[in-house]
């Protein structure tokens, strides 16, 4: 060819025309052929069906395809969804297949298209003109059409869902009482209330899906599917995950999800808001307190358990006490719990859930110590225990397995427990030993026995006061002293293996945080020792075992003036030192 030009010509004109064609079947494609187009004209076919009366006809003839758009300036949004969904308003539009379907129920009465728009309650992409994209779940756009039953979620940003007729937030309603029930708030706080170990929740249905873990979740990746598979496997979710597990249901999944995606802070015009909106903004300015109950399933449950058994997550680091066992009950003190309340736990993820601005007000944290109280086990009562059959055997056992080790075998005392046999014993009165095995005596290392059958403490009862005389006085004892030096060995062999060497906690709790330190006391320490807690590795150590030795009273008392005082003055020395607050001239 003696001109190549003309070959590049020829392609140039080619590819201008092919382009041209493009260009015109986009053009025709976008201005007659648009996915709104085709169902504005489908629309107009059905309209042409309804028209039975002289308004349907006049519907009918003035009935143009145009795109059409709600503009709602108050809640900055432009949405185009009418565009396809024409009949939303249309009654005659009941039970026709979507997008041509009337909106379901009676929301528009009081929720006008023009003006809330359509996306403040369905999400998704008001602008878009094709399903695709105004559905939004594989394009860049934050907040994709929720599902009808996710829609529920968007009720909280204007109204109380408590004043909200039961079946149209079903869901959402199932949610706030399983947020409850489940204790998600003993690690996540919501309006200032609840524990710090997990996020705030306060604007988690904010959360687009790029702030969320999406690499073990298949496609589509939407913020609500995360939340379903997330309460249903967290660490499945999220690697590494230290949310405990909350075992529920798809159903209950789906509705925590919706209790969720309703969490938004979204600033809405208080012309929007409805009438039982504001009087709920007002409450929570003005909070009534918690009842006792409903504090311990909020806060509590999820680590120790609704019964109050306690829990072991190994593979979490979470170990938490079985606060409704006898064993707790029966050595902690009201106070020792509220102090407990106050300072938490940090080393065991306990929060401080009467701290200064805390969770609970000090009313609640009484309250709540209240309900362990009474919610705990009783013992028999004094008539009870006189009406059962006298046992000297079981008696025996008892004493020998629960009080030798204070009082000795033969009832003579030692530095731990009172003499119990002296010649100017107290025993004659047997309303004074039942008080004392009933509710402990205070300052002493005795502590209660609630779980005492009304059999076994007759038996005891009986079998102490038939203790043969010794030598000795109970007016002259004194309780021992225990010796710092003597415990620090003592604890390094029989305590640091669980405590730590210096008492910062491993698989036991760090008796030497500021949190035990300020609320246990050396007679609650030894009263520890001797009788462990069921339920956790801590053995009794007042008893002769296999796997472990039998403390003596001193070698106790040794411990726990260690524990006290060496421990807890070694967590003070750590502590940095305060500064004086200005006062200002």
């Amino acid at each position: 060819m003696k001109n190549p030009s003309i070959l590049y010509r020829w392609l140039l004109l080619g590819t201008s025309l092919a382009t041209l064609g493009f260009l015109a079947v986009a053009a025709v494609q976008e201005n007659y052929f648009s996915q709104w187009q085709v169902v504005q004209r489908e629309y107009r076919s059905i309209l042409k069906q309804k028209a039975t009366d002289e308004r349907g006809e006049e519907l009918y003839r003035n009935f143009r395809v145009e795109l059409r758009q709600v503009s709602v300036p108050d809640l900055r949004t432009v949405d185009r969804c009418v565009s396809c969904h024409v009949g939303i308003d249309d009654p005659r539009m009941t039970g026709v297949v979507q997008p041509f379907a009337v909106h379901p129920g009676n929301i528009l009465e009081k929720h006008p298209v023009d003006r809330f728009g359509c996306t403040v309650c369905h999400q998704g992409q008001g602008p878009a003109t094709y399903f695709r994209d105004a559905k939004a779940e594989d394009v860049f756009w934050d907040y994709p059409l929720l599902t009808a039953e996710l829609t529920q979620s968007s009720c909280l940003a204007c109204h109380d869902p408590a004043r909200l007729p039961a079946h149209q937030v079903e869901l959402l309603q199932v949610g706030r009482q399983l947020y409850q029930e489940k204790s998600c708030g003993s690690c996540h706080q919501l309006k200032d209330r609840g524990g710090t170990l997990g996020a705030a929740l306060d604007d988690v249905g904010s959360k687009t899906r790029h702030q969320l873990t999406m690499a073990r979740l298949e496609p589509p990746h939407t913020t609500w599917r995360w939340h379903q598979a997330h309460f249903r496997d967290p660490a499945g979710v999220v690697p590494g995950s230290q949310m405990i597990n909350p075992r529920v249901s798809d159903e209950e999944a789906l509705a925590l999800t919706v209790y969720m995606l309703s969490l938004r802070q979204r600033d809405v015009p208080e012309s929007y808001l409805a009438p039982d909106k504001i009087e709920q903004k007002y409450r929570e300015l003005r909070p009534e307190p918690l009842v006792a109950e409903q504090i311990y399933t909020a806060y509590c449950s999820a680590c120790h358990l609704p019964q109050g058994e306690g829990s072991n997550f190994p593979a979490l680091g979470v170990r938490s006490p079985g606060i409704g066992r006898s064993d707790f009950l029966d050595l902690a003190s009201d106070q020792f719990i509220l102090s407990t309340l106050e300072t938490g736990r940090p080393e065991r993820k306990m929060p401080a859930l009467a701290a200064a601005k805390g969770t609970l007000t000090a009313d609640e944290a009484k309250a709540l110590v209240s309900f362990l109280r009474a919610r705990g086990p009783k013992p028999p009562s004094p008539a009870e225990v006189e009406r059962a059959a006298s046992n000297r055997a079981l008696g025996e056992q008892l004493y020998q397995a629960d009080c030798a080790g204070c009082h000795g075998e033969r009832g003579e005392g030692t530095p731990l427990g009172s003499p119990l046999a002296t010649p100017d014993r107290r025993a004659p009165s047997r309303a004074a030993l039942y008080r004392a095995l009933a509710d402990g005596v205070p300052g002493t290392a005795m502590p209660r026995y609630t779980r005492y059958s009304a059999a076994e403490m007759r038996a005891l009862l009986d079998y102490t006061a038939s203790l043969p005389s010794v030598a000795g006085s109970r007016a002259r004892w004194e309780m021992g002293q225990g010796n710092t030096e003597s415990g620090r060995p003592l604890f390094e062999k029989t305590c640091a293996g669980c405590h730590g060497d210096q008492g910062q906690g491993k698989t036991g709790p760090a008796l030497g945080s500021a949190g035990f330190q300020k609320a246990a006391t050396e007679a609650f320490v030894a009263a520890t020792i001797i009788r462990g807690r069921s339920g956790t590795p801590m053995p009794a150590f007042g008893r002769a075992s296999v796997s472990y030795p039998k403390l003596t009273p001193q070698e106790v008392l040794d411990l726990a003036a260690f524990v006290k005082r060496e421990l807890g003055a070694k967590q003070k020395a750590t502590q940095p030192p305060t500064t004086p607050e200005k006062t200002g001239d």
